[in-house]
């Protein structure tokens, strides 16, 4: 017994490290010099829908660095995500500047503007963000200009955005428009689930590419929007593809009879049991790292012929070596009983992004889906100050409000995700 706990405590040693990122010192391993030999390579490239651009089948999701960026762009990735949101535009500028001599034409450079909130106000007011974003990043022209996490039905047909979308086409500095969407904000507008959302975007027929999460967790949604988007020619970014990491805090449940300070009594028994689920799925694994478990993660979703890129965010060089080795990788069978057994024994900690089905049934209305994508965050890429602020807003009107409940979202939801845990961690961490 002292063996396995030994062998666990090591497991989440090495799981927290590869979560927050190696470090600065990893640097030294890639010294900046032109010899980029030395770098993993892009092996396959996907027509990314009616746009035709051939787009690297792993992509750059917010970038974190200059010096990193060039060497990602260097191993063959020629899609780079951002949004002015991020870091208040300076991301944009890291990207603006980590272009520098680089043949623009050789990449697709999307970047996102927050209309979701009533921010945009007016057509004009989001051609002079467009424009701003545009300059930050140092470009003629922006390949995609996506509305940012839209939340609801009506807001795919924005007609401030669609219009301020025409005139920047028509002068060439959008090439195409696109949407990405977590889901719905429920308790502010009613407007569908996320599937109901990106469907209307397809039927809208104004967006080119769409990006959403999808992963092996909960992946019949996504599949099915991937289907519809395949048969519309509409291009396909895929977000959240690595749902493994939010458990490392979770260690302490697996001593049995421990008092645990995020689980009220009433609930420990039921705990207990998922957890020892957990234990069986490492030890059948034998595991001491979960990179077997990340790399079929994305695996599975390259599996799919109808995704065109994933997002991921490559903190270091370290990244590089993991990320872009996966290109051109496919599932095989024995990764593909991995996560399945993954998705029995560990599922019930991981909410699935988008799927609000259990936030009708909460008596205060809270915003279960969002917290628990910024939970996400500060478990899988150690992010807490952002999504931490924006946690305080949506509980402003009721703090404490998980504290005392019966659980209610726990009791509906599809999944079995143990909500009410997940939200008492989350306000422990984000609060």
């Amino acid at each position: 017994m002292s063996h396995n706990k030994f062998d666990r405590r090591n497991f989440i040693r090495k799981t927290a490290a590869g979560a927050v990122g190696i470090g600065l010192t990893v640097n030294k391993a890639f010294p900046l010099t032109d010899q980029t030999e030395v770098l993993p390579k892009i092996k396959d490239y996907r027509r990314l829908g009616r746009t035709n651009a051939m787009v690297s089948d792993i992509g750059s999701g917010v970038p974190y660095s200059e010096s990193v960026l060039k060497a990602v762009i260097a191993s063959g990735v020629n899609f780079i995500e951002t949004a002015e949101s991020y870091d208040n535009g300076n991301n944009e500028s890291l990207i603006g500047n980590a272009l520098g001599n680089i043949e623009r034409e050789s990449l697709f450079i999307t970047t996102k503007i927050n209309t979701s909130l009533g921010i945009g106000a007016s057509q004009d007011d989001i051609y002079n963000r467009a424009e701003a974003s545009r300059k930050r990043l140092g470009t003629a022209y922006i390949d995609l200009y996506m509305m940012h996490q839209a939340q609801s039905i009506v807001k795919v047909g924005d007609k401030n955005f669609h219009k301020a979308c025409d005139k920047l086409k028509k002068e060439g500095k959008i090439r195409f428009r696109g949407l990405s969407c977590h889901g719905s904000l429920w308790w502010q507008e009613q407007g569908g689930s996320l599937e109901d959302i990106l469907l209307a975007a397809v039927e809208d027929g104004r967006y080119d590419v769409l990006f959403f999460p999808y992963n092996f967790l909960d992946p019949e949604m996504g599949e099915r929007v991937l289907k519809v988007c395949k048969a519309n020619d509409i291009g396909t970014m895929i977000m959240k593809s690595n749902p493994i990491g939010v458990f490392e805090g979770y260690e302490r449940v697996l001593s049995r009879g421990e008092d645990l300070s995020m689980f009220e009594k009433k609930d420990y028994e039921t705990k207990k049991v998922q957890m020892e689920k957990a234990r069986s799925f490492f030890s059948k694994y034998n595991m001491t790292s979960m990179d077997d478990l990340k790399k079929g993660a994305y695996r599975y979703i390259l599996s799919n012929e109808n995704v065109s890129t994933i997002c991921c965010r490559f903190r270091t060089f370290a990244d590089i070596d993991l990320y872009v080795n996966l290109s051109g990788k496919k599932l095989d069978g024995a990764t593909a009983k991995m996560l399945s057994d993954f998705r029995e024994s560990m599922g019930f900690l991981n909410c699935r992004i988008g799927c609000n089905r259990c936030e009708g049934s909460c008596p205060v209305h809270m915003p279960v889906g969002t917290i628990l994508r910024y939970y996400y965050y500060t478990q899988y890429y150690n992010e807490k100050n952002n999504p931490g602020n924006g946690y305080k807003e949506l509980i402003s009107q009721n703090p404490g409000a998980c504290a005392d409940c019966a659980g209610e979202c726990e009791k509906s939801c599809p999944h079995n995700v143990a909500a009410r845990s997940l939200l008492l961690d989350a306000h422990r961490i984000l609060s």
